[in-house]
């Protein structure tokens, strides 16, 4: 069996391998883990190489964790260990609902290494490809076994010249434990003050197949409590300090009502904001009720996540390995809290949140209404003709009714997929090897969010309501009235605030707030086929160094794609126009815009794109001290996207016997997804700058006819000084990186498309420019734009395309040390850190339609909220203590992330203002973020089996998150919003 016994302790099939070295350069522990079988001293890790051989310290830098070392840092999730990274930008996964870039993946994970976006970053599993996000281009962290990994792999460099497509930022490796034997069982409990705790269960368990395999199998399931936002004081700081949290769409509203006086045939309206707007929590400024959403939505969702593992491998024979891996996941977060409605920015009459609706003068609830605000009912002599919502949005302060507890809108988001990879591993001498491997996936996502058709509310304003109304009387035959005034229901759950204006019996039904208020969003599927064919080893050729290495190989991937609307209303085929159900606007400017009063809608999608790849390596042992590496690729995504050949060398060079000096220089690429070229569009929410920071509507179309591939130049130069010190181990590395990034694949900035049409306001209050040569991307109020009268507020809808955007530069600094020491005969010391010192951040001009809407500028040290890359501290770094004595283990550790400047506020002072003027300049200067942990294992022998007991605090000083001007009042991507909370878990292998 020693023609695989390379490969066989590591099970990568036809990986891109490379050996580790006893003494790892970046490794973040020793790579050896409880319960898997002893490994040969040449351990394989991901370097970006299909040459076996190269060891960790060569010319690619690589960061090693493993199980045992995240659970020493009390790692639970995916998300907590990507969250840990000193070298990832912003991620999913967390408490981002209210960002663009996170609308629609709640309950999904992302890795965003160096935050060029998680579709820069390649994330495998056992060195294959794995399970996408359907559409979105990039790996679902989430779904990955935590309990099955034996360790993570994270190489910070380019390496499109070797797996192609989407590793422009680097690769992340997920690598399971294929030798584990024996049965491990692990349960965890986090006490979360404020909600109901977080929990998860697995078990894994493997065993020998005689003396020719391995079969591992184990399942596991965490679950997340929902942590409302009124469980955190940072959250709710008030109008004043954060206007961007409120909206002047509310229940109570503003409305105007008109009396006929029958003497002399004229009409008088009266405009009365409703009763109750600061008994039920609100702020009245400029004469209007401003309501706050935030809490009625969560810092956490309530979710369940579910996994199984699988893994096989045997020796058929001496010289065949089979290998094969399967894995199931499953994310379910049924009750996504949301507001309790979405504002109007369009009602069945047209765009325009202003005067979208009216109300029936019968509606039963205006009689109430008039007494509480003062008005007189309707008369014989003065008769109400006319009732105007003006500045209104259903349900407001009083809270959903269908949501007893707080009043939240309700949605859902299920993740279900499946992947099955394996492959044949020949040895065709005791130096060549040909891999033949297959993988294919599967992931379905059905998602949607709770949205209310405009057609139906107006219906029910004037008693046509219900799913059982037939007739042509308001309020009978099944038909309901809907109450649009304060004194519809019994108070605020959310702040459990009693409404003094409450009438009992001017409810509305649950079952017509189900009819108005239906799911509005998507079922997704997509699936890829992938063949690897790789044939590596030695030529004959040998230098002073060693033998001269080659890899030769091709790869197909099949992607298919489908996205059908959640249901008809959704369906802007069925529905394309204001009212449900018209077809009249199909051909005009207005078709698509769909019947709900804020979201958008889809169309059906069906996409196919096929990827062909061939590539090659050598490696060259020039001395026992110089080693050269170069790499090609060739990829061809067919029409309309084209062919792309991206080159890559690197070299590694052993001055002394202490240090090493590497370096490394190619191109990479990512092809744009289908769904980036499909003559599709789908509408998203932003807080628009010009608009006062309300949210908006935000169209992003695809672009089928000219969208290239991005290409980009990448080179990384780097030390190592590893060296014995007093009895122990010390490595200190320090790598310079630099990419530059051309035709980036993004879209264009709404935010800055509105801006430049606002005029560059920031209160929604002043004119915007009609005549902008860009106000033809911006739907205003009542489908027009009126010079000197259309407010920044006016703005509806905003249209952005995928396009090759403004060219990018960034570049760092990495910093790791690693050290070791023992103790005497039972203990050990380590320490370390890791830091990543952005440097530069550039984008160029982005020109749109001939207008620089966006001036070039550097991003670093900025929260860039609204425009990309979206949050990019100068300095992110990690640190530890670790102390382990005997069977005792104690660890102390600490995460620093610098803090931001809101781009949105240089040479503005104040920056923000409510809407009567009062400024503020909360969340301009974010501040740092400091968090310290600290964690205990125990392990013990109990009837036969190997216990371990675990404790952890995390964030023990409580710190809170950096604040922010965005509607939960901080930014999500810098900090923990959690807060101080506890975790206790055991471990049992037997």
């Amino acid at each position: 069996m020693t023609r695989f016994t390379l490969r066989h302790s590591c099970a990568l099939g036809a990986l891109a391998t490379a050996a580790l070295s006893a003494t790892p350069a970046l490794a973040q522990a020793e790579v050896e883990t409880a319960g898997a079988a002893t490994q040969n001293e040449n351990r394989i890790v991901v370097t970006g190489s299909y040459i076996r051989g190269t060891p960790e310290d060569a010319a690619l830098p690589v960061d090693v964790f493993t199980a045992d070392d995240l659970a020493e840092q009390g790692v639970d999730s995916p998300l907590e260990f990507i969250k840990e990274l000193p070298s990832v930008g912003a991620s999913l996964g967390d408490t981002n609902q209210f960002s663009t870039d996170a609308q629609g993946f709640q309950g999904v994970g992302s890795l965003n290494l160096r935050g060029l976006g998680p579709q820069r970053t390649l994330v495998l599993l056992n060195g294959k490809r794995t399970i996408l996000s359907p559409g979105a281009g990039f790996v679902d962290t989430q779904l990955m076994p935590l309990f099955a990994l034996e360790r993570i792999e994270l190489l910070k460099d380019g390496a499109g010249s070797t797996y192609g497509s989407d590793a422009i930022a680097g690769v992340a490796n997920f690598i399971t434990r294929s030798t584990f034997t024996g049965l491990e069982v692990q349960g965890d409990y986090n006490f979360i003050d404020g909600s109901d705790d977080n929990y998860s269960l697995s078990a894994l368990a493997g065993f020998e197949l005689g003396d020719t395999g391995n079969f591992v199998f184990g399942a596991g399931w965490q679950h997340r409590s929902e942590l409302g936002t009124p469980q955190r004081d940072f959250v709710n700081v008030g109008y004043e300090t954060n206007p961007s949290a409120y909206s002047a769409l509310a229940t109570p509203g503003l409305f105007a009502v008109s009396y006929l006086d029958t003497g002399t045939g004229t009409v008088n309206t009266q405009i009365r904001p409703d009763a109750g707007c600061t008994e039920l929590g609100g702020t009245v400024d400029l004469g209007r009720c401003y309501f706050t959403y935030v809490p009625f939505d969560n810092i956490t969702e309530d979710e369940d996540r579910y996994q199984a593992f699988a893994e096989l491998t045997v020796d058929l024979s001496d010289t065949l390995r089979f290998r094969a891996d399967a894995l199931y996941s499953r994310s379910e977060l049924t009750s996504l809290n949301y507001s309790p409605a979405f504002p109007p920015t369009q009602g069945p009459r047209g765009s325009g949140f202003v005067s979208a609706f009216s109300t029936s003068p019968n509606n039963p609830g205006v009689a109430a209404f008039l007494d509480q605000v003062g008005l007189p009912q309707s008369s014989a002599t003065d008769p109400i003709v006319a009732i105007t919502n003006v500045l209104y949005r259903p349900f407001g302060f009083l809270g959903n009714p269908r949501d007893p507890d707080r009043g939240a809108g309700t949605g859902s988001a299920i993740n279900d997929a499946y992947r099955f990879s394996g492959g044949l591993e020949f040895a065709l001498s005791d130096t060549l090897r040909l891999n033949v491997d297959g993988t294919f996936w599967e992931s379905k996502r059905d998602f949607y969010t709770p949205g209310i058709i405009g057609s139906r509310l107006q219906a029910a304003l004037n008693g046509f309501g219900g799913p059982d109304c037939d007739g042509t009387t308001p309020g009978a035959n099944g038909c309901q009235w809907f109450n649009p005034f304060a004194n519809a229901g019994p108070g605020n759950g959310s702040f459990n605030i009693a409404n003094p204006f409450y009438v009992p019996g001017n409810d509305n039904s649950e079952e017509l707030v189900a009819w108005l208020q239906v799911p509005n969003g998507t079922r997704e599927e997509e699936s890829q086929f992938v063949f690897d064919f790789v044939l590596a080893g030695e030529t004959g050729l040998t230098f002073a160094g060693g033998p001269l290495a080659f890899a030769v190989g091709a790869q197909f991937r099949d992607n298919r794609y489908t996205s059908d609307p959640y249901n008809d209303e959704s369906n802007v085929d069925v529905n394309p126009c204001f009212i449900e159900g018209d077809q009249s606007c199909v051909g005009t400017t207005t078709e698509g815009v769909g019947p709900f009063i804020f979201l958008g809608g889809s169309r059906p999608v069906k996409l196919q794109q096929d990827v062909y790849a061939f590539f090659a390596e050598v490696n060259a042992p020039i001395t026992d001290r110089l080693e050269l590496s170069a790499a090609v690729r060739f990829e061809d995504y067919g029409s309309p996207i084209g062919s792309t050949i991206n080159p890559k060398g690197s070299a590694r060079f052993e001055v002394t016997d202490w240090l090493t000096l590497r370096g490394s220089v190619g191109t990479t690429f990512r092809g744009p997804l289908a769904s980036n070229v499909s003559p599709n569009f789908v509408t998203a929410l932003e807080g628009f700058t010009a608009a006062g920071g309300n949210y908006k509507s935000k169209d992003i179309y695809g672009n089928p006819t000219d969208l290239d591939p991005e290409t980009a130049f990448t080179y990384n130069i780097g030390a190592i000084i590893s060296a014995p010190v007093g009895g122990g181990d010390v490595t200190f590395s320090v790598d310079y990186w630099s990419i530059d990034l051309e035709d980036r694949i993004t879209t264009t900035p709404g935010n800055a498309i509105a801006s430049f049409v606002g005029n560059f306001q920031t209160t929604g209050q002043a004119p915007v420019n009609c005549s902008s040569p860009l106000a033809n991307l911006i739907t205003f109020s009542n489908n027009q734009c009126i010079q000197g009268t259309t407010l920044g507020i006016d703005i509806s809808r905003v249209r952005t395309d995928f396009v090759n955007g403004p060219d990018v530069k960034i570049a760092g600094l990495d910093f790791a040390l690693n050290a070791s020491f023992p103790l005497g005969d039972r203990a050990d010391l380590s320490f370390g850190t890791n830091a990543v010192w952005n440097l530069d951040y550039s984008f160029d001009d982005y020109i749109v339609q001939g207008v620089n809407v966006q001036p070039a500028y550097d991003a670093v040290g900025f929260g860039n909220y609204f425009r990309d890359p979206n949050t990019v501290p100068e300095w992110r770094a990690n640190a530890f203590v670790n102390l382990g004595f005997g069977d005792f283990n104690a660890r102390y550790s600490v995460q620093h992330i610098d803090g931001v400047t809101d781009d949105r506020c240089v040479d503005r002072d104040p920056c923000f203002s409510t809407g009567g003027g009062v400024g503020t300049n909360f969340g301009v200067e974010s501040g740092s973020y400091t968090q310290h942990d600290f964690s205990v294992a125990y392990d013990l022998a109990i009837a036969g089996a190997d216990v371990q007991l675990q404790a952890a605090v995390e964030n023990f000083t409580d710190a809170e998150p950096a604040e922010a001007q965005l509607p939960l009042g901080y930014n999500p991507f810098i900090g923990n919003a959690i807060g101080r909370n506890y975790r206790l878990g055991i471990r049992t292998r037997f």
